[in-house]
């Protein structure tokens, strides 16, 4: 086991900086998310972790070693795919051996190690299978067997679950988990799933447009986002943003909450929402929303609503809603259910 440090990483391709000086340290046994929409740079990053794209400038360290220049075989990485990687024409056995074997790796190891991870990841019936006769969730098992029986200081995960259905993807988040935890491998997971990241992360990096905008503990980024970008990333449904400064919007804030005629933005998240009574006395905030949409998802409902001047307001009600599309309804939230960001660059106010 070992930590991974990046060092100011960056990676242009001709004149496009897709990776713009990125500096990480992940300690040894760490389980870390790098999250973001596709396309913001978090599998390159992987990748250079892994030796499968070179770097434009910075280091990278796996453990105390600096590995710029090392070939991917020799960085003591194993990597899970999203498509499995597994070869057709072999057994599972053969399947999770093969890599050993090319290191000339002793048979009755082989056999200790295969038998150590098939146990644990419960692919014992399926050793003597191919691939082509498992299902998406037994495979991923074998694919983690391969990298499990290596023995190597980190994981690289590339989005391993996004071919799977909406439910195996809730169970393989479970097994992943409690996998890393039982070995205490480093591990570095890349998704563009927030709920997989919140699920899996010791520590969430939220990376965007080849930055990374902000790295804490789950509960730190949904609680404390550093940036409108983290606020609307982090959370289903994202944090509602309200431009300030608008009095004809339909909505109201304390002035002990802000100075009048102040220019911000103002987060608040659905499920800090809740319906007053119309005569009700003055919350920090206070909104009056026309109803356009309810979503009953299970306990809850989500309702969308619009306010006086079209902007979009989600809230969350328990249980089933009572309200019907077009009716008014009040909502307020107290103070310490706001969150203030600055109008120009969307950064956090306190």
């Amino acid at each position: 086991m070992a930590e991974i440090t990046l060092k100011d990483v960056r990676k242009t391709y001709g004149t496009v900086e897709a990776i713009k000086g990125v500096s990480l340290d992940m300690a040894d046994g760490e389980f870390v998310v790098l999250v973001g929409p596709s396309g913001c740079g978090k599998s390159t990053l992987l990748r250079m972790i892994a030796g499968l794209e070179s770097i434009t400038g910075g280091d990278i360290l796996i453990g105390t070693r600096r590995v710029n220049d090392v070939e991917p075989a020799e960085r003591d990485i194993a990597m899970v795919f999203q498509n499995y990687a597994l070869y057709p024409h072999m057994s599972v056995r053969q399947n999770l051996a093969y890599g050993l074997k090319n290191r000339n790796t002793p048979a009755a190891e082989i056999d200790r190690r295969i038998a150590t991870a098939a146990r644990t990841l419960e692919i014992e019936p399926y050793l003597d299978r191919k691939p082509r006769q498992l299902s998406g969730g037994q495979r991923q098992r074998v694919a983690m067997g391969r990298a499990i029986v290596r023995q190597p200081a980190a994981f690289l995960f590339d989005e391993p679950l996004s071919n799977l259905d909406a439910k195996l993807r809730g169970q393989m988040r479970i097994e992943i988990k409690r996998l890393q935890r039982s070995l205490g491998t480093t591990s570095v997971y890349v998704t563009h799933d927030q709920m997989e990241a919140m699920t899996l992360a010791d520590r969430l990096v939220v990376v965007n447009a080849g930055r990374i905008e902000q790295v804490g503990t789950p509960l730190e980024l949904y609680e404390k986002p550093a940036t409108t970008f983290v606020a609307t990333f982090i959370g289903s449904p994202s944090m509602n943003l309200l431009q300030g400064k608008d009095m004809s919007a339909g909505w109201s804030l304390s002035p002990d909450v802000v100075r009048p005629n102040a220019e911000y933005t103002l987060g608040i998240r659905p499920e800090d929402l809740s319906p007053i009574p119309a005569d009700s006395p003055g919350l920090p905030f206070a909104a009056t929303v026309r109803i356009d949409g309810i979503e009953l998802v299970g306990a809850e409902s989500l309702l969308h609503g619009r306010l006086k001047n079209g902007s979009e307001l989600i809230f969350r009600v328990s249980g089933r809603a009572h309200n019907e599309i077009g009716d008014e309804v009040k909502v307020g939230a107290g103070a310490e259910a706001l969150h203030m960001f600055s109008a120009n660059g969307g950064h956090r106010h306190g």
